[in-house]
């Protein structure tokens, strides 16, 4: 057989039907799954999400916003602070609980977020951070902390995320 261009072409018989349904298949599993690319799309979006609101908390924090940082808790929140009792009445316990870092003058927070995790369900989430926490005291050198916070979240029905769960510790040794 020959072409236009003066080429020779090789023309083998026909594959067996087997050999290219093989192959289809064998291609055709290679590809990604749509559903795997829209959970991996949602788990970003759902990572992004959580991420903006523990630097809102954070913020807010910082900023001693009291009703900010409030807003930030799921009905059903639990606190579980250092040293005290476990604050287990959901958003009105958290609502009466005294923030140490929002009631005491002179405290600055800065926090750093170190990690970040969205279960694969994608409605629960995590959060870990350290703050530096300075009390500035009239007179006297400044005192000094770190806090380890850890958040447990859940996503809301909008959306948005709340925390269930805020742990914490301090660095100060007790007594």
């Amino acid at each position: 057989m020959r072409t236009e261009l003066g080429c020779r072409l090789k023309v083998s018989p026909p594959a067996p039907v087997g050999f290219i349904l093989t192959l289809v298949l064998t291609l055709t599993a290679c590809q990604p799954d749509a559903s795997d690319v829209v959970a991996e799309t949602d788990q970003a979006s759902d990572l992004a999400a959580l991420t903006a609101a523990a630097l809102a908390y954070q913020s807010a924090a910082s900023a001693k916003d009291a009703v900010a940082v409030v807003g930030m808790y799921d009905q059903t929140a639990m606190m579980i602070p250092p040293n005290a009792e476990i604050v287990d009445e959901g958003l009105s316990g958290v609502e009466t609980y005294q923030f140490g870092f929002i009631v005491t003058p002179g405290v600055e927070l800065e926090f750093d977020l170190i990690r970040v995790e969205v279960a694969d369900s994608g409605d629960i989430g995590w959060t870990f951070a350290i703050g530096q926490i300075t009390i500035n005291r009239e007179g006297e050198p400044p005192g000094r902390d770190v806090v380890r916070d850890f958040h447990t979240w859940k996503k809301q029905p909008d959306g948005s995320w709340k925390i269930v769960v805020d742990m914490w510790n301090s660095g100060m040794p007790t007594g």
